[in-house]
């Protein structure tokens, strides 16, 4: 494409016998309300909506609260008592059976994000939401009675399979049922609703430290039947996406659920002939091609790519390490345990904050940009934090924790928020949910191979890196930032319409701003 005229025009395009971006005055006027609409006026006339998206983001609360959970317990010396065995006047659980707890819930978040591809497609979300919460309720009864490490082990693999649920069901649904003006910052609240599950689970396991006895550890895994409980009485009211009702055949429902999720004034005609001409554009049998394998052909193999390299990429900016190791270096630091730990629920309410300004970002200078200036910065300060690593002193340890701070704030305002809202974005509306399920999988995978080998790495008995693990993440996100400058395209303020033809006109990812397509009526 000739950079000089970066507008695609229709006519031309005709003539030479490529594709047309041919449309209906409906949906032309539709798109055209949708690309001008504020965002207050996006509010106001979405705001059903917005709150059913608020619903999908409460679900995925027991993601960071069930991550947490899992891993603080054994700093529980009562958990270690009754699951562990007598060490040098303490009681500790053998690092197998730690890494064991670990995979289970990895490869429970694998098989649940695997398993909601198939099930979406075939019975909606609602229904697959039921289920997830079918397996909390069972997964936690087995945690809180538990008497081994065999049973605990069983009782996370259940309850990780209802994450890998819910951080599959609840972005798609999200940019599909949120306004384009607004669309990533809504998709981004995934990634709030995660760090402020992390949050609330330091709070809980806080003032559970004040009981005596099992209680201690028990009553952070019972809290979860709250969340559940909650989750269930207002699922039967859960209007499903009107996407997946017209992929299905469901045109009335779909009608009737667009009424229901906006104001009396929205363009409803408009509404649905959008998701028509969307669908129509990916293939004429929606309900039978929409699978994993259909992911992976030569039309979709790129858009798949993105999604599944940006969650590879969140875990590779070093999160499980900084976040997970961060009350350790600051014990180094001279912090005794318990204020190491109140450092770490703080450190936990500036992530919360920085997911607050991601939702900003993500709006302000779009997907692209928040992810390239993320990563860069990440880099930066990861490489800073393997400088100081290198020089033996107490300052430099306390100056590792600040750039750690540094680190959390940044990471969670760039590319651990804008990460949803570009995997949602860029898969095709027929394959949303084939594509986060995907990525669901690969952020489980992912996270395992750092999740095993750091204690290896960083341990003093065995890689002793220390904080000079981070040139390693550092070195990666070199590699990232490159692989997101030539592959992650800008899809902010795009229909999906749009993003398909795009996609379908192989436009570089770098010039995908610049590019206007213009509309030609039918």
């Amino acid at each position: 494409m000739d950079e000089k005229d970066t507008t695609i025009h229709m006519e031309e395009d005709k003539v030479a016998g490529g594709q047309v971006l041919a449309i209906s005055k409906t949906v032309a006027n539709y798109e055209e309300a949708q690309h001008t609409q504020t965002k207050i006026n996006a509010l106001k006339e979405n705001w059903k909506g917005i709150g059913w998206c608020m619903y999908m983001f409460f679900i995925c609360i027991m993601f960071g609260y069930d991550s947490l959970a899992g891993g603080i317990v054994i700093s529980i010396q009562e958990f270690r008592k009754d699951f562990g065995y007598p060490y040098a006047g303490d009681y500790v659980v053998s690092a197998d059976w730690q890494l064991g707890f670990q995979a289970a819930t990895l490869g429970g978040l694998v098989i649940g994000g695997w398993v909601t591809g198939l099930m979406v497609n075939r019975w909606g979300r609602q229904i697959c939401v039921f289920f997830g919460y079918f397996f909390t309720v069972g997964g936690v009864f087995l945690q809180y009675f538990s008497k081994t490490p065999a049973q605990f082990f069983g009782a996370k693999l259940l309850t990780g399979i209802p994450l890998g649920c819910f951080v599959t069901i609840a972005p798609t649904y999200a940019s599909e049922v949120a306004p384009l003006v607004i669309r990533g910052a809504v998709t981004a609240g995934t990634n709030f609703a995660i760090v402020l599950g992390q949050l609330l689970g330091y709070g809980v396991t806080r003032q559970a430290s004040f009981y005596s006895g099992s209680a201690q550890y028990k009553i952070i895994f019972a809290v979860q039947w709250g969340f559940a409980a909650v989750g269930l009485i207002i699922l039967p009211f859960f209007p499903e996406s009107p996407y997946w009702l017209v992929a299905h055949g469901k045109h009335e429902k779909a009608r009737e659920n667009i009424v229901r999720l906006h104001s009396s004034s929205y363009d409803v005609d408009g509404h649905m002939a959008e998701i028509h001409d969307a669908l129509a554009r990916q293939r004429q049998d929606e309900e039978k091609k929409a699978s994993f394998m259909e992911c992976f052909t030569k039309k979709n193999w790129r858009r798949t790519l993105v999604c599944v390299s940006v969650i590879f990429i969140q875990n590779a900016c070093g999160n499980s390490w900084v976040i997970g190791y961060m009350s350790y270096f600051m014990q180094l630091g001279g912090l005794s345990a318990a204020k190491a730990f109140d450092a770490s629920v703080g450190m936990s309410g500036v992530m919360v904050v920085g997911n607050l300004f991601g939702a900003f970002l993500v709006e302000k200078f779009g997907r692209r940009n928040t992810a390239l200036f993320g990563t860069s910065t990440l880099c930066i300060s990861l490489f800073v934090i393997g400088i100081a690593a290198c020089i033996k002193s107490s300052s430099a340890i306390w100056a590792q924790v600040g750039f750690m701070g540094i680190w959390s704030f940044i990471y969670q305002a760039t590319i651990g928020s804008v990460a949803w809202p570009i995997i949602s974005e860029n898969t095709s509306s027929s394959l949303r949910v084939q594509s986060q399920a995907l990525a669901t999988m690969t952020n489980g995978l992912s996270a395992c191979i750092w999740g095993f080998a750091l204690p290896y790495a960083i341990n003093p008995d065995q890689g002793n890196l220390g904080g000079k693990i981070a040139f390693v993440f550092g070195s990666v996100l070199v590699f990232s930032v490159a692989y997101i400058w030539w592959q992650i395209p800008e899809t902010k303020g795009r229909t999906y319409i749009e993003i398909d033809e795009l996609w379908q006109r192989g436009v570089p990812a770098w010039k995908w701003k610049e590019t206007e397509l213009v509309s030609v009526v039918e």
